[in-house]
C-alpha cells in the first residue's frame, strides 16, 4: 500500500487523536514531495546515507509517507569501541529526512543528538538489540523553536537483551512522536524514561507502544513532563502482552508538573493483557509545584524563579536516575541543565 491509497486518519483514532495528520504533513496531505536528507555525523564526522531502507511492515500513514519522501537510510553498527558513540542529524534547509537504522551486536551505547533551524524534520529510527547485548540509546531533542517533527521508532529486542533508553525532548513547536518497541523474544528487557519541557506555546504528542511477545520479558516506561505557558503535553502508552507470555512484568507511569493555569498535560496510559501469569501496572498523576517547597528555598535566599527551576530541574532529573550506562545518564542531564542555567 503506497501513501496515496491511505485513508486519512481522523481524530477518533488512539494514535492521532491529538494531533492530526495535517497539522504534521509538511506540505499539502494528498502530496508526496521529494524532501532532502538530513546531515548525519557519528562522532564529529559526517557520514552519508548508503543503504536503500526497507519498506516498513507496519502500515501506518507517518511511515509510508516518510519511506517515500526519501528512501535513502543511515545504517548505524553500535559495538563496545567507544564509551559513547554521538550521532547528530542536523539541517538548516526548510524541510528534511533522516532514516537511521541500528545494529547492536556487541553491547554499547548511542546518543543522537537533532539539532538545526530546519522549518520540519521527518526522523524514523529503527533498530535491533541481538541476543545477549545490552543497548544505552539516549535522544536529545534541541531543534530550533519553530520547527515541526515527526518521528517514529520501531525497535526490536531479542533473547537475553537490554535497551535501556532515555529521551530529553525540549526542541521544536509541534511534535508528533510514534515509539514502537516489540520485545520479542524470553527474557529481553525494556527501561523507557522520558523527560518532557513544553514552554511557551509548544506541543509535544508522545504515542509509545510496548509489545510483550515473549514469556518472562520486562518492561519499565517512565514519562516525566513539565508544562508552562500555554505549553500542551500528551502521553498515550499502549502495553500489550500477548497470549502465552507468562512471566512477564511490565508497567508504565506518567507524571505531569503543571506549572502555569494555562498549561495542558494529558496522559492515557492503556493495558491489554491476553495472559494470566503476569504482573502489569500502569498510572498517571498531575500536581502544580508543592507551595511549602517554595518557601523552604525561598526562605534560604533563593528567588521565587530561580526556587521553581529548581524544583522543575530535580523532578525531570530523577527521570534518568534508572539509566545505568554513566555517559548517556550525564549526557542527558547535562543538556537539561544546561536549558535551566
Amino acid at each position: 500500500m503506497n501513501y496515496l491509497e491511505i485513508p486519512i486518519p481522523n481524530r477518533t483514532q488512539h494514535l492521532w487523536r491529538y494531533t492530526s495528520w495535517s497539522k504534521i504533513h509538511p506540505t499539502s496531505i494528498d502530496t508526496v514531495p521529494e524532501i532532502a536528507s538530513a546531515n548525519v555525523t557519528w562522532n564529529d564526522v559526517e557520514i552519508q546515507s548508503n543503504n536503500t531502507r526497507e519498506k516498513s511492515s507496519i502500515e501506518d500513514i507517518s511511515r509510508i509517507f516518510l519511506q517515500e519522501a526519501n528512501s535513502s537510510m543511515h545504517l548505524v553498527k553500535v559495538d563496545d569501541k567507544s564509551p559513547a558513540n554521538i550521532l547528530e542529524i542536523s539541517s538548516d534547509e526548510e524541510q528534511s529526512i533522516c532514516h537511521i537504522h541500528v545494529e547492536c551486536t556487541t553491547s554499547g551505547s548511542l546518543i543522537v543528538k537533532l539539532s538545526g533551524s530546519t522549518d520540519w524534520l521527518g526522523l524514523h529510527i529503527t533498530g535491533k538489540v541481538d541476543k545477549n547485548c545490552t543497548l544505552s540509546f539516549g535522544l536529545v531533542n534541541d531543534l530550533s523553536k519553530h520547527c515541526t517533527i515527526l518521528r517514529c521508532e520501531d525497535w526490536s529486542l531479542l533473547r537475553d537483551s537490554v535497551l535501556e533508553y532515555g529521551e530529553l525532548s525540549i526542541g521544536g513547536n509541534r511534535i508528533k512522536n510514534d515509539i514502537r518497541t516489540s520485545l520479542d523474544e524470553v527474557n529481553s528487557s525494556l527501561t523507557q524514561n522520558i523527560a518532557v519541557i513544553t514552554d511557551g506555546s509548544r506541543h509535544d504528542d508522545h504515542h509509545i507502544e510496548i509489545l510483550h511477545k515473549s514469556g518472562h520479558t520486562n518492561s519499565s516506561l517512565n514519562v516525566s513532563s513539565a508544562c508552562s505557558g500555554t505549553g500542551h503535553t500528551i502521553g498515550t502508552g499502549l502495553l500489550m502482552i500477548e497470549e502465552d507470555c507468562d512471566g512477564c512484568d511490565a508497567g508504565q507511569v506518567f507524571k505531569n508538573l503543571l506549572l502555569s493555569d494555562t498549561a495542558k498535560a494529558e496522559s492515557i496510559p492503556e493495558l491489554e493483557v491476553l495472559s494470566d501469569d503476569v504482573k502489569a501496572a500502569h498510572g498517571a498523576a498531575s500536581s502544580s509545584v508543592d507551595s511549602e517547597q517554595i518557601h523552604y528555598l525561598m526562605s534560604r535566599g533563593f528567588s521565587k524563579e530561580h526556587a521553581e527551576a529548581l524544583i522543575v530541574e530535580g523532578f525531570l532529573i530523577s527521570c534518568f536516575a534508572k539509566i545505568n550506562n554513566n555517559e548517556v545518564r550525564q549526557y542527558l542531564i547535562g543538556a537539561l541543565t544546561a536549558k535551566y542555567s
